[in-house]
């Protein structure tokens, strides 16, 4: 998931804080799983992080991997009677930071079994996301 977390956020500092992990082990664990693969999943520079071919198909496939880990979870929750609720919210940058904790907090502290996804982007990946579920 830190890989996923890169990929999505496209900058490490933003990633670290979304995955709770300093931002240099953060780099170190992708450097880690490039080499682990023989592979550069992401080209570097100064100002901007991008996905290389490879990295967009490793991206992919890995979204979906954890897809099926998170519905696999809830089904066997609910297999054993305990279903978990959850909401997925997508949101632009600027609202992470606005109104939006103040909301969430507020409903955790309400709703303690409902589990929050978010995911943050441009409105391009927002839409996307709702497209692909």
């Amino acid at each position: 998931s830190y890989f996923v977390a890169v990929a999505e956020e496209l900058h490490f500092g933003r990633a670290a804080a979304k995955v709770r992990i300093a931002q240099p082990a953060l780099s170190n664990h992708v450097q880690a799983l490039e080499r682990e693969l023989g592979c550069a999943l992401f080209i570097r520079s100064t100002r901007r992080v991008e996905l290389t071919r490879a990295g967009e198909i490793f991206h992919e496939r890995c979204v979906g991997i954890l897809s099926e880990v998170d519905l696999s979870a809830e089904i066997t929750r609910a297999v054993a009677g305990k279903t978990i609720r959850q909401i997925r919210i997508g949101t632009v940058y600027p609202a992470t930071t606005g109104v939006l904790p103040a909301f969430l907090a507020k409903i955790a502290r309400k709703y303690p079994d409902i589990r929050i996804h978010i995911s943050s982007g441009n409105t391009g990946d927002i839409i996307r996301g709702l497209e692909n579920g």
